[in-house]
């Protein structure tokens, strides 16, 4: 499957890649798309599926978290571990990317470039792995969350 950046891309662009996939495009998929473009940061899929609910959308779970893997898939969403061990999901941005999730309001900010080759090449003579690929996600607090009451 052919992976492309999806920050900044509308519903209708991430709808056709599905279907250039071979995908099946049907209303609950939409509308599960739709409300993923809609939102602003990190969400989880409880969130998506309360908030579809909420406004008497009749989408399941299961679709929903089916819709997610499959957008984790085809990296059109990135899976972001948080610091409680669930795991919330932020459109990707192009290139080689982690991320700083604040530990006090979930706020998720991309960074590039990481400096972590020099251990990855070491672990990798060690150990005789093929490494395929890491995460590297910073655990901390945001400037507003550090600000006084």
């Amino acid at each position: 499957m052919e992976r492309v950046s999806y920050r900044g891309r509308t519903a209708q662009d991430t709808l056709n890649h599905l279907r250039e996939t071979g995908l099946r495009i049907t209303e609950p998929r939409v509308e599960v798309v739709e409300e993923i473009h809609g939102r602003q940061g990190l969400f989880t899929g409880e969130q998506l599926y309360g908030d579809l609910r909420e406004r008497g959308s009749g989408v399941g779970r299961a679709t929903i978290f089916r819709t997610i893997d499959v957008l984790v898939e085809l990296e059109i969403l990135d899976r972001v571990h948080q610091p409680d061990g669930a795991h919330g999901y932020v459109l990707r941005s192009p290139g080689h990317r982690h991320h700083l999730v604040c530990s006090a309001c979930g706020d998720v900010v991309e960074f590039q470039g990481c400096n972590v080759g020099d251990l990855i090449d070491d672990l990798a003579t060690r150990t005789d792995f093929r490494i395929e690929g890491h995460w590297l996600e910073i655990f901390g607090t945001c400037g507003r969350c550090q600000q006084p009451g």
